[in-house]
């Protein structure tokens, strides 16, 4: 048989449930009772009268008005401020690129004279010099004799044309070797 002391464990084991159920809802109660007090008060605070309304709905209004005024003020000034930084940040920039531009300027203006240098120092250009003053020489030579004869005048004319001959096969040599280093 059970003792009197296991029998009141096992009771109180049994209405435990029943006790916090209990206390649950007392504890709702208390918490309702609470929010209802709390929300009578601020009724009673406000005034449901429309002038009261009125008043507190423009009061508000102009609140926030205000700081918007103060927020669109500062906006305003930041605004400024980047507009007036904005002809030195314009200036820099182009100065930038007029660097950049005069630098490749010099560049290209360099690179041109090397290729000149080197077509100028190329052996078809020497040759083409030598052919063209030789050619220019016999053509001077012709004039001359032109004048003191027609039958030498004419065989100075045929060595002349040859001269041409051999001046336009060397420029055309030293044009093919130029063009040849020419992007190199």
């Amino acid at each position: 048989m059970a003792s009197t002391r296991q029998i009141t464990n096992n009771r109180a084991l049994a209405t435990r449930p029943l006790y916090a159920a209990v206390g649950a809802g007392d504890l709702a109660v208390a918490f309702a009772r609470t929010a209802a007090t709390d929300v009578q008060t601020r009724v009673s605070k406000v005034d449901l009268q429309p002038k009261a309304l009125r008043d507190q709905g423009r009061a508000a209004v102009t609140a926030r008005v205000d700081d918007l005024n103060k927020v669109t003020q500062a906006r305003v000034a930041d605004l400024q401020k980047e507009a007036q930084a904005l002809p030195a940040k314009l200036e820099a920039l182009v100065n930038t690129t007029i660097a950049d531009l005069n630098k490749q300027y010099i560049d290209l203006a360099l690179r041109g004279q090397g290729l000149v240098s080197r077509i100028r120092g190329q052996q078809a250009t020497q040759e083409v010099k030598a052919q063209a003053k030789s050619t220019a020489t016999r053509a001077k030579t012709t004039g001359t004799q032109a004048k003191k004869s027609a039958s030498t005048a004419k065989k100075s004319a045929k060595a002349t044309g040859t001269s041409a001959k051999k001046t336009a096969s060397a420029a055309k040599k030293a044009t093919t070797d130029a063009a040849d280093k020419t992007g190199n």
